[in-house]
C-alpha cells in the first residue's frame, strides 16, 4: 500500500504545481479522487513470490481488505460519469468520486487527523497481530 499511496501523493503534488504553471493559458488541472473502483485490478495484480516473514500477516490482512473494498466499490461506469460531470460542471481542483471518496474528503477536513488515521488503520487491518 505504501508504494501505491505515495504515487497518489506524488500525482497530487504534481497536479497542484502544474495547475499554477498553466493557469495563465486558461487551462486548469483537476484531481479526480476516486477511492476503490469495482474492476478486476485485484485479480490481475501480481503477488510477491518471496516470503514476507513477519510482514505476511499484515500483507494478507491488507489484501483481504482491498478485495472487500473493491467488491463493494462503484463501477468504472460511475467513475466515468463523474469524469463527465467534472468536465461539464463548475471548476474545483479536488473532485471526490463516489460516496467513500466524498466521506474520506470530509473526514479529513473536519475530523482530527488521529481519528481519520485510526479509521484507515482499522479498515486495512493494520495493527492486528496474530498470536505467535
Amino acid at each position: 500500500m505504501g508504494i501505491y499511496a505515495s504515487s497518489k501523493h506524488a500525482l497530487e503534488g504534481l497536479s497542484e504545481s502544474l495547475d499554477h504553471e498553466i493557469r495563465e493559458f486558461n487551462v486548469r488541472v483537476v484531481l479526480l479522487e476516486p477511492t476503490f473502483t469495482n474492476t478486476k485490478l485485484d485479480v490481475n495484480a501480481a503477488q510477491t513470490a518471496a516470503p514476507l516473514g513477519a510482514y505476511a500477516t499484515q500483507a494478507d490482512a491488507t489484501i483481504k481488505a482491498v478485495q472487500a473494498q473493491i467488491r463493494t466499490a462503484p463501477s468504472a461506469l460511475a467513475v466515468a460519469e463523474k469524469i463527465l460531470a467534472t468536465i461539464n460542471g463548475p471548476y474545483r481542483m479536488r473532485q471526490p468520486a463516489g460516496g467513500q471518496a466524498t466521506l474520506l474528503s470530509r473526514l479529513r477536513r473536519f475530523m482530527p487527523a488521529s481519528a481519520v488515521d485510526s479509521s484507515l488503520r482499522k479498515t486495512f487491518g493494520f495493527g492486528k497481530r496474530s498470536a505467535s
